[in-house]
C-alpha cells in the first residue's frame, strides 16, 4: 500500500502530465498562398456627352446677309400687263429667328415697299397718265422646323405664315384712291417662296461634323486622372447618337452622345485609340447620359495585418465557461484565389497557429472593406475537432471576423477629388474641354493580389465634352 508522501508525489506527476498536455503545440498544415491577377484596366460602356448649341444670332447673320438688302424690284410701269405700278422691296430691319418649342421657330422679316403707282389712258392718240409714290412697312412672317440629317447638315422645312401690314398702301391721285393693297399681297404671295429657298439654302449649309470629328478625335487621348497610382483615362468611341434639334434660349441646341469604352489603365500612358472615323449618325429621342470610371484602391497586407493587431494582438478571449484561454499573439494574412488566409498564432488553451479563411468584399455602407464568412481552414478544421473540440466551433470566428475591417472612405474620397479635378475645365485641345461630375460610387469587383486586396469602384457621373465655337 502506497504511503502518503507516494500518493502525494503521484498525484503532482499527473497534474504536471495533465499540464504539459494542455499546452502541447498544435500544428496545421499551413494552406499554400496563391494569387489572382493584379488588376491593371477597368472597362466599362460610358456615354459621353457633347452638348451643341448653335447661336441664332449666327443662323440669323448668314441668312441676313445671303438675303442682302433689296429683296425685290420691278422697274417697270408696263410689264405684267401693263400693271402701272414699280415696286421695291427692301429689308427695314434684319431677319429675326424666334424659337416656338421644340424644333420650330418664327421668322419674322421686317420690309419697308416703295410703290409708285397710277393710271396711264391711251384715247384718239392722247395719252394722259398720272403717278404717286408711296412707302409703307409690312412684317413677312415664315414657321419653319428644324432637324439633322444623316450627313450632319441641318435642314429646314420653311412655309410662309402671313404678313401683318405695319402701315397699308394708299396711292391717292385727285379725288380718287387707288387700292394697291390687293396688289401687293398678290404679289407677296408670288415672292415669299423666294425668301423661304434662301432661308433653307442657308440653313442647310450648317454642318455639325467638324465639331463632332473634332471631339470624337480629341477623347481618344488617354489623360491622367490619378497621379498616385498612375491611373490614366482611355476612352475609345464607337458609337455616335443625336437628339433632335430644340430651343434652348437664344440657341438651338442639339446633344450628341458618344457611346464608348472607358478604360482606368495603370501604369505608363497608353496609346490612344485610332477609331478616326466617325460612325453614321443615329436619331435618337432620348440618349443615356451614364458615364463611369473605374477607381482602384489597394490594401496592402501590412496595413491589414496592422489593424487586425491593433484590435486582437495581446488580447485572451475565454471559453467553456472561462474554464479555457487563448492570447493572440500574433497574425499574419496572404492570399489564396479569391480568399485570404488568416494565421493566428495562439497561446494558453492552445498553443500554435490556426489558420482561417474568408472572403473580402466592399461594404458600401461603411465603405469599408471586410471579410465575410470567415472559417477555419479544413486541415485546421480537421484537428481542431480531435484536440479542442471546445475551439473548434464559431465562437472564435464570430469574435475575430470585425476586426478585419479597413476603411477606404479617404481613398475613394481622394480618387473622386482628384477624377473630378481631371475632368472639370480639362482642356483636350484649344477648343475642347470636359466637363463632368460623379454622382455615386458602386462596387464591383475584389482582386486578392500578392501586394494585398485590390477592390475596384465604379464610380458613375455624367460627362460633357464641350466644344467651343460654331
Amino acid at each position: 500500500m502506497p504511503t502518503v508522501a507516494q500518493s502525494l508525489k503521484f498525484a503532482i506527476l499527473l497534474f504536471v502530465l495533465g499540464s504539459c498536455a494542455s499546452k502541447k503545440a498544435f500544428f496545421a498544415v499551413p494552406p499554400a498562398s496563391a494569387y489572382q491577377k493584379s488588376v491593371d484596366r477597368v472597362k466599362e460602356v460610358s456615354t459621353l456627352n457633347i452638348p451643341i448649341e448653335i447661336p441664332l444670332a449666327e443662323v440669323e447673320k448668314k441668312i441676313n446677309a445671303e438675303l442682302g438688302t433689296v429683296l425685290f424690284e420691278d422697274n417697270s410701269l408696263d410689264n405684267n400687263g401693263g400693271d402701272n405700278l414699280i415696286l421695291k422691296v427692301t429689308k427695314r430691319q434684319a431677319l429675326q429667328i424666334e424659337p416656338k418649342g421644340g424644333n420650330l421657330f418664327n421668322i419674322k422679316l421686317p420690309v419697308n415697299i416703295f410703290a409708285k403707282a397710277g393710271y396711264k389712258i391711251e384715247k384718239f392718240g392722247v395719252s394722259v397718265a398720272k403717278y404717286e409714290d408711296t412707302q409703307f412697312d409690312i412684317d413677312l412672317n415664315f414657321l419653319t422646323r428644324l432637324s439633322i440629317n444623316p450627313n450632319w447638315t441641318v435642314s429646314t422645312s420653311t412655309t410662309p405664315n402671313g404678313y401683318k401690314w405695319v402701315s397699308e398702301p394708299k396711292v391717292k391721285i385727285g379725288f380718287f384712291e387707288i387700292p394697291i393693297t390687293t396688289i401687293i399681297e398678290k404679289i407677296m404671295d408670288r415672292e415669299l417662296p423666294n425668301v423661304v429657298k434662301t432661308v433653307d439654302s442657308e440653313v442647310a449649309k450648317i454642318n455639325l461634323k467638324p465639331q463632332v470629328e473634332t471631339a470624337w478625335r480629341a477623347v481618344q487621348e488617354p489623360f491622367l486622372i490619378n497621379e498616385a497610382y498612375q491611373a490614366w483615362l482611355k476612352v475609345t468611341p464607337r458609337d455616335v447618337m443625336m437628339s433632335p434639334l430644340s430651343a434652348k434660349g437664344n440657341n438651338v441646341r442639339v446633344s450628341v452622345g458618344m457611346s464608348a469604352v472607358t478604360e482606368t489603365i495603370l501604369g505608363s500612358k497608353p496609346a490612344g485609340a485610332v477609331m478616326a472615323q466617325v460612325p453614321a449618325l443615329r436619331i435618337q429621342e432620348k440618349m443615356d447620359e451614364k458615364f463611369e470610371v473605374g477607381m482602384i484602391t489597394e490594401i496592402p497586407w501590412p496595413q491589414l495585418k496592422k489593424i487586425a493587431m491593433e484590435q486582437t494582438g495581446g488580447k485572451t478571449y475565454e471559453f467553456s465557461e472561462g474554464k479555457r484561454k487563448i492570447t493572440v499573439e500574433d497574425i499574419e494574412v496572404y492570399g489564396q484565389g479569391e480568399d485570404i488566409i488568416v494565421a493566428t498564432v495562439l497561446s494558453g488553451a492552445l498553443n500554435g497557429k490556426v489558420y482561417l479563411k474568408g472572403k473580402p468584399y466592399y461594404d458600401a455602407a461603411s465603405t469599408s472593406l471586410k471579410i465575410k464568412d470567415l472559417d477555419y481552414e479544413l486541415d485546421t478544421k480537421n484537428k481542431l475537432f480531435k484536440t479542442a473540440d471546445w475551439l473548434a466551433h464559431g465562437k472564435f470566428l464570430k469574435m475575430m471576423e470585425p476586426y478585419f475591417s479597413v476603411s477606404v472612405a479617404a481613398q475613394l474620397e481622394e480618387g473622386k477629388k482628384l477624377i473630378r479635378e481631371n475632368l472639370v475645365g480639362n482642356k483636350l485641345n484649344k477648343n475642347i474641354s470636359l466637363s463632368g461630375k460623379l454622382n455615386e460610387l458602386n462596387p464591383q469587383n475584389i482582386y486578392v493580389t500578392p501586394n494585398g486586396i485590390q477592390a475596384v469602384i465604379i464610380a458613375r457621373g455624367k460627362l460633357d465634352v464641350v466644344v467651343a465655337g460654331f
